[in-house]
């Protein structure tokens, strides 16, 4: 009894045959050592790619994590000159605040009253102008 009894194609199995043939797998061993180079060469050109790539990558992080530390630390100085400017206002402001204060006390004893000074107290705070001008002088 023959598989082709059954309806089956055959043309499966006369290419198995014909490719298992002596001279078939001489001429496909060529065939894969070509193909086999050719697929290395692809390989190697796609690793090549790949390496290069991965190159770029690290090369523009490493820019970005530059640029992020730069960054940080500008912000970093504009905190330290904010707070230093701050803390001179602060005392300067303390400082109006005690001489306003002794010259209350001189003026009450030299006229024996009680004296109003209408002469404000400095601000203890930064105004936007400063900080305008602390942050464009950091940049």
């Amino acid at each position: 009894m023959d598989i082709g009894d059954y309806n089956m194609d055959m043309s499966y199995y006369r290419e198995r045959i014909v490719k298992n043939s002596p001279k078939a797998v001489k001429t496909a061993g060529q065939d894969s050592v070509n193909k086999g180079t050719k697929e290395e060469e692809s390989w190697e050109e796609k690793l090549k790619k790949w390496d290069e790539e991965l190159k770029r990558i690290r090369e523009e992080n490493k820019r970005e994590q530059e640029r992020l530390q730069e960054e940080r630390l500008r912000k970093k100085r504009i905190r330290k000159k904010l707070q230093e400017k701050l803390a001179w206002k602060k005392y300067l402001a303390r400082q109006d605040e005690i001489h306003q204060l002794n010259e209350k006390i001189a003026i009450e004893r030299a006229v024996g009253e009680d004296v109003y000074i209408e002469k404000p107290p400095l601000s203890k705070s930064l105004s936007v102008a400063e900080i305008m001008a602390i942050c464009s002088e950091s940049v």
